[in-house]
Order: C-alpha cells, then sequence, then structure tokens
C-alpha cells in the first residue's frame, strides 16, 4: 500500500483543530464526504468526561457511520472518493 494511504491514518485522532480548519472532510469507513460544520459528536476524552470536565473532545466521529475515521483536507491528503476508498481497504 502507498505511504500516503498509511500516512494519512495519523491524521484521525486528536484532529478537532484541522478539521474545523479544513474545507471538506471524509470518512475513510463509510467513504462519505462532508463539511466541518456536520461533525457533532467528538471523542478523547469520552463525552461523560468531556462534560464532567468541561474539555472538548479532540477525535471526530463521522456524522454519517459513528465511526471515528474522519480526514480533513487541512491534512493535506485529498478527501475524494478514490482516496477514501484506498484507505478502507487498508485500514478495515
Amino acid at each position: 500500500m502507498p505511504d500516503d494511504v498509511r500516512e494519512a491514518h495519523a491524521h484521525c485522532g486528536l484532529n478537532r483543530g484541522e478539521l474545523t480548519q479544513s474545507s471538506v472532510c471524509g470518512c475513510f469507513h463509510c467513504c462519505s464526504i462532508f463539511g466541518p460544520t456536520q461533525i457533532r459528536d467528538w471523542i478523547d476524552p469520552a463525552p461523560e468526561m468531556a462534560k464532567a470536565t468541561g474539555t472538548q473532545g479532540r477525535t471526530a466521529r463521522c456524522p454519517r457511520c459513528g465511526i471515528d475515521s474522519v480526514i480533513g483536507d487541512r491534512s493535506g491528503y485529498p478527501i475524494t472518493p478514490d482516496f477514501l476508498a484506498k484507505m478502507r481497504t487498508y485500514w478495515f
């Protein structure tokens, strides 16, 4: 598998800042493409802990499938159906 598919995976966790600065985001589990404002669920820490401590979650969950496999174009990787499908094949 190309290095870019492996290296892009580093951008799917603890990525709130990067995603909120992205123009477009995509999930490499369900291969959906969406805007960053559609992301409503963030983990790390868990939602209950985040609420109790007043901290924000830092890892996005896909608004379509709920899996934490979201990357944004601010990562430098293409958010296209082809690239997301390649990531899905490798990681799932």
